[in-house]
């Protein structure tokens, strides 16, 4: 609990955001352009994926720090498709939440 609130606290402000989407909906595959519209306050110029991306960069810092695996999974977009789809596992989404309500 107490590396996941460290994690939590690490990440850059959109990573966090992103994350939390992620957090939120534990278990669901969740499209690169549900990440930019509903994490991300909506498209811009930027490529989607490439959005998602750029900032999930944002966690370098905790999972340097962490010395674990990202805390989250990514499937690459089906060969003819665009973006990619991430995903957090409940178990992993029930600890990062707790310690989110323990750090507030």
């Amino acid at each position: 609990m107490e590396r996941a609130a460290m994690f939590l606290t690490e990440l850059a402000p959109q990573a966090r955001q992103v994350f939390h989407h992620l957090l939120c909906n534990p278990g669901r595959r969740i499209h690169c352009t549900e990440l930019v519209d509903e994490a991300l306050g909506g498209p811009n110029e930027s490529d989607p994926a490439r959005r998602v991306a750029g900032v999930l960069s944002g966690m370098s810092k905790a999972h340097g720090n962490s010395e674990r695996r990202l805390p989250f999974y990514w499937w690459e977009a089906p060969e003819g498709s665009a973006g990619a789809t991430y995903a957090v596992r409940p178990s992993v989404a029930a600890v990062f939440l707790a310690a989110q309500c323990n750090s507030a």
